[in-house]
């Protein structure tokens, strides 16, 4: 489910809503760093309570996650500046998008890790995510229903690499994986800002570029030339995406 509340639709902003109701008195409201769709999952969030009365911060980390689902985990609460906006005052955001590249996904997989079953030539892939690194125009990667003023974003890191998950998804205690599961690939991105699904458009393109259904120059045409007015493909899988880190000035 997404973070964002959505009428008669679960969702993590409902649920975290709903426990807090629990440990502070009088009304109070929530905004979150990001909103995150449906299926994506993370690692990090962060979200500004303002309330109407005072709050006793004693112990409320404990009280609240013994209230909260166990998939949804309080980490820590301290005092913010009226003024904090979780959204626009933040630096950048670091998303990862984990896949495995097997004939057949493994279903437990699939709860947390994408699957590609064609093969793939990952050194054309990692030519274009090489691109990707700068200022450019994303309008080729972005899902209708963005209501933006440019679609330009500065992204400053920007690589694919092969890692074994359980040394990364162990430490936060609420993803579990299969035991055998010892090796994925993990997309990671950083920049200043993202588009409606645009890392999932990315990750699609960049699965296309490695099993020659789109090449490097198609690519590289898409994210430096002008807008194609053509579906081009299916955005990938949300479940293998995580919002994994929002960096703020003070941090």
């Amino acid at each position: 489910m997404g973070f964002q509340w959505q009428k008669d639709i679960p969702s993590v902003q409902n649920d975290f809503n709903q426990a807090l109701a629990k440990v502070i008195p009088g009304p109070f409201t929530t905004m979150s760093a990001s909103r995150t769709d449906t299926g994506v999952h993370a690692f990090e969030q962060f979200v500004k309570i303002t309330s109407q009365d005072d709050v006793d911060l004693v112990n409320l980390v404990e009280r609240l996650n013994k209230v909260l689902p166990s998939q949804i985990r309080c980490l820590e609460i301290s005092l913010s500046n009226r003024a904090f906006k979780p959204t626009s005052d933040s630096i950048s955001k670091e998303y990862r998008y984990f896949f495995t590249n097997t004939i057949k996904g493994n279903s437990m997989d699939r709860k947390f890790i994408a699957n590609n079953p064609f093969p793939l030539d990952v050194e054309a892939m990692k030519f274009c995510i090489a691109a990707i690194v700068g200022k450019n125009d994303f309008q080729n990667f972005v899902s209708m229903g963005s209501n933006v003023k440019t679609t330009i974003r500065e992204i400053s890191v920007c690589e694919l690499s092969e890692i074994n998950p359980q040394e990364l998804f162990s430490s936060s205690g609420i993803f579990p994986l299969p035991s055998d599961l010892e090796s994925c690939y993990q997309f990671r991105i950083v920049g200043n800002g993202f588009l409606k699904q645009m890392i999932r458009h990315l990750m699609t393109a960049l699965w296309k570029v490695g099993n020659g259904r789109l090449s490097v120059n198609e690519f590289m045409l898409l994210l430096k030339g002008p807008k194609n007015p053509k579906k081009l493909w299916k955005v990938a899988h949300p479940k293998g995406l995580f919002l994994f880190r929002i960096i703020y000035p003070e941090q």
